[in-house]
This record gives C-alpha cells, structure tokens and sequence, in this order.
C-alpha cells in the first residue's frame, strides 16, 4: 500500500480541525438508527466497532441507510465523515440541512480510502465514519489483508466512534456487527420521498459478535 504523503496528511488534519473545532466523547454504547427492523434486534450501530453492511443486490438500500444515519447523527449533533472510494456520493440527492455535519473525502481508489479511513477513525471530533466500499471490484476487495480490518478496529474501541462499512459482498474480518440489504427497489420506489423508503428498510442480521448494549445511545 502506497503511503500517504505528510502533505496530504497535514492537509487534512487542517480541515478537519478547521471545520470541527470542539468535539466531546462520547458515553453511549450504540447509534440507534430508527430502523426498527435494525434496533430491535441489535440496539443500533455499535460504537467503538466496526459495522459491515453487505449491500448484496443493486438498489438495496446503501444510500437510504446513509441518508438515515446522516438524519440520526445531524438531530444529535455528532460529526460524520463519508470516505468515498469511487467517487459517486451526490450531495443533491440529500436534503441540503442533513449535510453541513458531514465532510466528504474523495478517494480515488481502495488504497487511498483505506488511508483516510486509517487517520479518521483515529479524530475525537467524529461520531460515524462511512466507508464506502459499494463499487469496489472482488477483485479489489480480496487484496485488503485481514490485518487491515483488525487494525481499523483497534484504532475505534479508544476514539468511541462507529466506522459503518458498506461493501458488495461480506469482506471485513473484524467487523462486530454485519448487516445485509438484500432487496432491490422497483423503479416505482424513485417516486417515493426518501424518509419513507428508508423506513421500509429490512436489513438481515448475518453477524453480531457481542451483544450490544440500548440503554445508552447517541
């Protein structure tokens, strides 16, 4: 894996210190999501781990579940970053007062995400860190060595923080929790406002290591 340059470091410890100045830990144990079909059975996104979400079908829900943790996490004032492997997040198809919380990081591919996921989950200011890994080829995806996973999860039990990744098939070896979206939307869903589709979610729960605590949340 290539290193990433100091400058390119630096750069973005500037932005992020520029655009989230103050942060505060955070005492819960999980992020509930308001998915019903998810906090019923889990209590949330667990918080200090890694959580995988198979987006296993096309149009299965990877955007409506972002646009729900974006809703959770903007009505809780806690700081969210999206890594970008491929470059497809459009912020228009977001309301506009979900993403002044957000910063967005383009990578350009994996290795580059997988960097930025590195120095990210390592920032107090954060509360959520979305990987997203949706477009990523198989091939890609099998050259991420197991020990990359553990070392992301080391690096989230001391910051507090949930580092969501969404991947095309199962992929992360350390994730605690992994959840799959395996159902695609007709075309007839385009018409429907986004609140109510990701209402309408039903993620399976394929893995959860521990159990996970709901009386404390963010």
């Amino acid at each position: 894996m290539a290193a990433v340059s100091s400058s390119s470091t630096a750069a973005l410890r500037q932005l992020l210190a520029e655009r989230f100045p103050s942060s505060q830990p955070h005492s819960g144990r999980v992020l509930n999501t308001g998915l019903t079909a998810l906090d019923e059975v889990t209590g949330g996104i667990p918080l200090g781990a890694i959580t995988e979400v198979v987006c296993a079908a096309p149009s299965c829900g990877g955007h409506l579940l972002f646009a729900r943790l974006l809703a959770v996490t903007r009505a809780a004032r806690n700081r969210v970053a999206l890594i970008d492997s491929s470059d497809s997040f459009d912020p228009t198809s977001y309301p506009e007062d979900a993403l002044p919380h957000l910063l967005w990081v383009r990578a350009h591919h994996v290795e580059e995400a997988l960097q930025a996921a590195d120095l990210l989950t390592r920032d107090a200011n954060l509360g959520l860190v979305l990987l997203d890994l949706r477009s990523e080829s198989e091939t890609a995806l099998r050259r991420i060595p197991a020990t990359q996973w553990y070392r992301l999860q080391r690096a989230v039990e001391p910051s507090g923080l949930a580092l969501v990744v969404e991947t095309p098939r199962p992929t992360v070896a350390s994730a605690l929790l992994r959840i799959e979206l395996n159902r695609s939307h007709p075309l007839s869903a385009l018409g429907v406002e986004q609140r109510i589709l990701s209402g309408l979610l039903s993620p399976a729960v394929q893995r959860q290591r521990i159990q996970f605590s709901t009386q404390a949340s963010l």
